[in-house]
Formats: structure tokens, C-alpha cells, sequence
């Protein structure tokens, strides 16, 4: 997790809850092509080929999205 940088984390985080590219745009207030970038990014650096398989590796990292900001849980 730690390369990922901070908007990916927070790309990663909608991702754990199932979210799709323009309601991610539309929460982080980025284009929907920003994110499409940021998510083929997330796959790649967690060497993973789908949404569903980085989503499932953010929630047993603790990662979910907040109302306002990323949680990252510590273990």
C-alpha cells in the first residue's frame, strides 16, 4: 500500500465499496478520465487485473472511504 500516493488511496477506497468511475469522479471532483487513470495505476502497482481484486486488497488493508477523508486502519 505504501506506493500508493494519496489520491490513489482514496481512488482505492471508493473502489472497496464497489463504486463506479463517474461517482468517483463526481466525489473527488475530478474527471471521470482522472480517474480511469488513477484506477489503471491502482491495478498495476497492487498487481492486480481487476477493480474487484484491488477493492478486496484495500479492505483487508483497513482502507474505506469517510465522508470526508480516507481512513487507513493500523495494524
Amino acid at each position: 500500500m505504501s506506493t500508493l500516493n494519496p489520491r490513489e488511496l482514496e481512488v482505492l477506497a471508493h473502489l472497496t465499496v464497489g463504486k463506479r468511475n463517474k461517482a468517483i469522479a463526481s466525489e473527488l471532483g475530478i474527471s471521470e478520465s482522472t480517474v480511469k487513470f488513477h484506477v489503471a495505476s491502482v491495478l498495476q502497482k497492487l498487481d492486480v487485473t481487476n477493480r474487484g481484486e484491488a477493492g478486496a486488497i484495500g479492505i483487508r488493508a483497513g482502507i474505506s472511504p469517510d465522508a470526508t477523508r480516507v481512513t487507513v486502519a493500523h495494524r
